[in-house]
C-alpha cells in the first residue's frame, strides 16, 4: 500500500524596505527549511532598486518559489502584510520577518505540530524564542508570550481577519480573535526555532525590547556566542 503524504503550501510573507543585507538572510534561511511545499512572498517599495536586483540575481541563479511585490511606500506594516496575503497562493501563512533567524525545521514543526498535538488548530504560535540583543551583544532565553512574529495560521483566517492598518501592534486583533476562538496551538519547547534579534533599526523601540529582555533569562557566554555566530555569517549570490 502506497501512502501519499499531504503538505498543503505555506506562503512565508516577508516585509521589507531597503535592507538587502539583512533580507539576503531571511531568504537563505527560507532556502534552508525542510519543508517541501513553500513560497516566499517579498513586499518591497517600488523605489527600493537594491531589493529589487538582489531578487533578480537571486531568481537568476536559482529555482526558489519567490513571490515579488512593489508597495507604495508610505503603505503601514498591517497594510503590507494584508496585501502580500491576499497576493500570495498559500493555504496557509507564516510571518517572516526580514531581519530574524529561524532554523531549518521551523515551518514543518510548526505546522506538523499543529497538526498532531491534541485538537487540530488553525494556527501555532511560539511562547518562547531566543532574543539577541545586538547593541549589547547579549543572548537570552524568552519569558512566556506570545511572539507574534512566528504566527502561522490558515490563510483564509486571516482574510476575514485581517491586520490593521498600524506600523507597531498590528497582529494584536488578529491574536485576539484566534485566541478568542480556541484556535491557536501554543509551542513552549521550541525556541531554537526563532531568534528574534534587536539591531536598532527595528519596529519596535529598545524601550519595548528592554522591558522583554528584563523579563527573560540571560544566557551564558557559550549561547550568546552561538546566536552571534548565527547572525554573523557572510552570505552572498554568486553569477551563475
Amino acid at each position: 500500500m502506497k501512502i501519499k503524504l499531504s503538505h498543503p503550501l505555506i506562503s512565508c510573507i516577508c516585509i521589507t524596505a531597503y535592507r538587502p543585507g539583512l533580507l539576503l538572510k531571511a531568504i537563505v534561511s527560507f532556502d534552508t527549511q525542510n519543508y517541501p511545499n513553500r513560497e516566499l512572498v517579498i513586499s518591497y517599495p517600488k523605489e527600493d532598486t537594491e531589493t529589487k536586483n538582489l531578487i533578480d540575481s537571486i531568481l537568476e541563479v536559482s529555482d526558489l518559489r519567490i513571490v515579488r511585490l512593489e508597495r507604495e511606500g508610505n503603505k503601514s506594516l498591517g497594510e503590507a502584510r494584508n496585501h502580500a496575503i491576499a497576493n500570495c497562493n498559500g493555504d496557509y501563512i507564516c510571518l517572516w520577518d526580514d531581519d530574524d533567524w529561524y532554523h531549518a525545521r521551523r515551518l514543518a514543526h510548526q505546522y506538523n505540530t499543529m497538526r498532531t498535538k491534541g485538537q487540530f488548530r488553525e494556527a501555532s504560535i511560539l511562547t518562547r524564542v531566543m532574543l539577541y540583543d545586538a547593541t549589547t551583544q547579549k543572548g537570552y532565553l524568552s519569558f512566556p508570550y506570545l511572539w507574534c512574529g512566528s504566527l502561522l495560521c490558515k490563510k483564509d483566517i486571516i482574510l476575514q481577519h485581517p491586520f490593521t492598518d498600524n506600523k507597531v501592534a498590528e497582529d494584536a486583533q488578529v491574536i485576539k480573535y484566534l485566541e478568542s476562538r480556541k484556535l491557536v496551538d501554543y509551542i513552549s519547547d521550541s525556541a531554537f526555532l526563532y531568534l528574534y534579534v534587536y539591531h536598532g533599526n527595528n519596529a519596535l523601540s529598545y524601550f519595548h525590547f528592554s522591558y522583554y529582555l528584563k523579563k527573560s533569562e540571560q544566557l551564558d557566554q557559550e549561547s550568546t556566542d552561538w546566536m552571534r555566530s548565527l547572525l554573523d555569517v557572510k552570505v552572498e549570490v554568486l553569477p551563475s
